[in-house]
């Protein structure tokens, strides 16, 4: 659910959109033009008639590499959009980490501005609500390509709902993948196969399976030195996408979304960390913990993989794309087998915490001469993204995509694995003929093929195409989406959060180590509204308020 309010006008625009527009027929510049424009003007979705300069400053990956003789502003990057949109952007200055933060905030409260850059949604609001943005919604009806308005209509329009201001399209929002906020348990399943146990459903039978792993020698080297639950030092960082080694799937058994401001019992909005359900997760993994079956140095390890790829540890939280990992793993030891499952809550329900729909915003300053030329990059970006455009197979993308013109930001399909999964087995099944395939997919369909010959002969093929199976199938599967309610941050955020988080943090892991009792919880909730926590809510509420009001 959204904390603005749905604009009827900007969905009345783009609801009439391309239908059945393949990426096939999307990948190229020649192709199209937009099929929103009347007949009486025909405009290239892809390229624009004249050289168009836009100015622009971003922030970069630290110490990414470029190739010699490259640039920030001069790269394979600058040069693609150069050749294909006929925009050259120039970069005023870029930085990284919190020295970019501080130089965008001194930026924006000067009103000093570049003509297009990427923000975060807290930027995006302000500079909404200070009148500084350009009004994009007839510029998008006209020039977005067809798989632009493809991949948002794949959002049901919510990603061009969360950059709708007072009923005006301010932005260009980015499109994540819903897949990557759910968190599988992964589990070794030829340790469950040689003692004997059933694949984990719940919390219960997660328990049973980490102590069995624990005390009956699953590896068989005679030696008590397995693991069962693993983690690492940054387990309670629970935001939407599921992450190696965190407990989000845990807690989500326990319709617990710590981190997150939610809709509370009472049906208000308040912060997940302070609800009595995460108290009782953390009440589980403390029995974990102290029971030995949750590792006893997660609270110390920076990489809790090491503990899986060296065959120690039989279970861990992660997301559908572990396939690396676990490559790694049984690249070390042939009979290893991982395989993925959800934990369902004591009401037999799968629940996951999703991902923000949007979180970064192409954004163009009010008065920007051609406020077109925004869209007709982001059409050609998403078109190199998505490798339809035959000329984007010739870039390297290992080189750091922070070095795009504006920056960084991903644009795909919001059910882009499950579609991806189905187009796979149909390849394989024979009901999509090869030919047909993306040259992605083709790419895939080639290493699931020459893997199914020879299982597990090549590891990169099999990390190239697994996760597209067995995690992907599980997507399909019903469960109880919960959206956080609100992602921006408040100006007593500005001032107290870091406080609070810190606070919050370290009582977790106290109270999980048995170094705190846990009814402590209840007093961390009272220092936590004390502390400024009580302010913060007050104010998250009234800005969902105010913007559903808009």
């Amino acid at each position: 659910m959204g904390y603005r309010k749905k604009a009827a006008v900007l969905l009345a625009a783009t609801a009439v959109l391309v239908t059945a527009c393949s990426a096939k027929d999307s990948a190229g510049p020649k192709e199209s033009a937009s099929a929103s424009t009347g007949p009486s003007e025909k405009v290239d979705p892809f390229r624009l008639p004249n050289p168009v300069e836009l100015t622009t400053f971003k922030s970069v990956t630290p110490g990414a590499k470029l190739p010699e003789g490259d640039t920030a502003e001069s790269n394979q990057y600058s040069r693609y959009i150069k050749d294909k949109a006929n925009i050259t952007v120039k970069l005023l200055w870029y930085a990284s980490g919190q020295d970019y933060s501080q130089k965008l905030n001194l930026a924006v409260a000067s009103n000093d501005l570049p003509d297009v850059m990427v923000v975060d949604e807290g930027t995006f609001l302000n500079l909404a609500d200070a009148g500084q943005l350009e009004d994009l919604t007839k510029v998008f009806e006209k020039y977005a390509s067809p798989l632009t308005k493809e991949l948002y209509a794949s959002t049901n329009n919510k990603a061009l709902e969360k950059a709708t201001y007072k009923g005006k399209l301010m932005a260009i929002p980015n499109i994540s993948v819903q897949a990557d906020a759910m968190s599988f348990l992964w589990v070794r399943k030829d340790w469950l196969d040689k003692l004997g146990l059933q694949p984990p459903k719940t919390v219960d039978d997660v328990t049973a399976i980490a102590k069995a792993f624990v005390e009956r020698d699953p590896d068989g080297n005679g030696k008590a030195d397995t693991i069962g639950l693993t983690g690492y030092d940054k387990s309670f960082d629970n935001g939407g996408k599921a992450s190696f080694h965190n407990f989000k799937g845990l807690f989500e058994a326990y319709n617990a979304y710590p981190t997150n401001w939610v809709k509370d019992s009472s049906g208000q909005v308040g912060y997940g960390s302070i609800q009595p359900e995460t108290k009782q997760a953390l009440g589980k993994l403390r029995d974990l913990y102290t029971s030995g079956l949750l590792d006893k140095e997660f609270a110390i390890r920076k990489d809790g993989n090491q503990t899986v790829v060296g065959g120690k540890a039989g279970l861990f939280f992660g997301p559908w794309w572990a396939t690396g990992v676990i490559a790694d793993t049984f690249t070390n030891d042939p009979k290893a087998d991982l395989m993925p499952y959800l934990i369902q809550d004591s009401k037999g329900q799968k629940n996951n915490l999703m991902v923000p729909v949007s979180n970064k915003f192409i954004v163009v300053k009010k008065g920007v001469k051609n406020p077109e030329a925004a869209v007709v990059y982001a059409n050609n970006f998403i078109a190199a993204q998505r490798k339809v455009d035959p000329d984007a197979l010739k870039l390297d993308f290992t080189i750091d995509g922070t070095y795009w013109p504006i920056g960084y930001a991903t644009y795909d399909y919001a059910d882009a694995v499950e579609r991806k999964s189905d187009m796979l087995k149909k390849a394989m099944s024979g009901q999509m003929k090869p030919e047909e395939l993306t040259p992605e997919m083709k790419d895939m369909f080639d290493k699931a093929m020459r893997d199914k010959a020879n299982p597990r002969k090549d590891v990169k093929d099999w990390k190239g195409y697994w996760g597209y199976t067995v995690p992907a199938e599980l997507l399909k599967t019903n469960y109880n989406k919960v959206y956080s309610e609100y992602t921006a941050v408040t100006k007593t955020m500005e001032r107290k959060w870091a406080n609070l988080q810190k606070l919050e943090t370290e009582t977790f892991f106290k109270i999980v180590m048995g170094e705190q009792p846990l009814d402590s919880f209840d007093k961390f909730v009272s220092d936590w509204k004390a502390q400024g926590g009580d302010e913060i809510t007050k104010e998250v509420r009234e800005e969902i308020s105010k913007a559903s009001s808009k």
